[in-house]
């Protein structure tokens, strides 16, 4: 886990606690003095310094550079930028919050492409957000759709590409879409996370979709959390540069810069900054 809590009856002593189980460069996060019944408790939130500086790391900026092509790949054509991820992880609301969104893509012109057609009513969701934002998409079935369904939409600066949601273990129906997804290739493919899942199953998902050739996360139904700071260890589970969190169902106003929102959550600022257990 990311954050560690700590707790005793002694500030000094639960600061020693800390530093013994985290090391020398523990950080404390944040730290409660409180009685109950005549009797001090002590809470202290920390963590090591080092992995917080490397969630910072990949915290990225809101604008996309829109930068062409994976492994040195160069084409002509819109951006096109993937989601993918687990059932439920939200990905077709997300899909539509980035398109809408001023602060993601600005005045782009915007497509959208699903190859979600295995849940029932995804494709009818999809089509009534492209209907309400005014926007084409395209529905595949087949790789051999691709050439003409990238060409319709040639007109376009970006293309957000919609995935079924599927279980790791559901190789053969991951393999239907994936092989879809690979004729597509896509620039970034980002790896809808929710915060609900639990931090120790984040690996295992990394790996499974790892043929997606995974480039970005987001993290999704952070208001579905009971502890915010819980968006933290699921973040910091994912090797990945995280660039938005999506907090509710609004479209697109649930949809926050992943630096600020997740070093809220943590009560840090936005700069580096330390309190070390002395």
């Amino acid at each position: 886990m990311l954050l560690e809590t700590f707790h005793g009856t002694d500030l000094r002593r639960v600061f020693d606690d800390a530093r013994r189980a985290l090391g020398e460069d523990v950080l404390i996060i944040r730290s409660a003095v409180s009685k109950e019944g005549g009797v001090t408790r002590v809470e202290v939130i920390a963590a090591r310094q080092q992995d917080l500086h490397a969630l910072r790391q990949r915290l990225e900026p809101t604008m996309p550079a829109l930068t062409r092509g994976q492994g040195g790949r160069t084409r002509s054509g819109p951006f096109l930028l993937a989601l993918v991820g687990p059932t439920g992880a939200g990905k077709t609301t997300v899909a539509a919050k980035l398109a809408m969104h001023r602060a993601v893509f600005g005045s782009r012109k915007v497509g959208l492409i699903t190859l979600d057609t295995y849940r029932v009513g995804a494709l009818e969701q999809m089509q009534q957000y492209a209907e309400v934002m005014n926007l084409p998409l395209e529905v595949l079935y087949d790789a051999r759709e691709v050439p003409a369904a990238l060409k319709r939409l040639d007109d376009r600066e970006v293309v957000i590409i919609d995935t079924p949601g599927r279980s790791p273990r559901a190789k053969d129906a991951n393999g239907q879409w994936q092989a879809l997804l690979r004729a597509i290739t896509p620039d970034e493919v980002h790896l809808v996370l929710p915060a609900t899942m639990r931090p120790d199953a984040v690996p295992a998902l990394v790996a499974a979709l790892a043929p997606c050739r995974l480039t970005h996360a987001i993290v999704s139904k952070v208001d579905e959390l009971h502890d915010e700071r819980a968006v933290a260890d699921v973040a910091a589970r994912v090797d990945l540069p995280i660039r938005w969190i999506a907090d509710g169902q609004a479209v697109p106003d649930d949809l926050h810069p992943s630096r600020s929102r997740i070093l809220s959550a943590l009560g840090l600022p936005q700069a580096s900054s330390s309190t070390r257990a002395a």
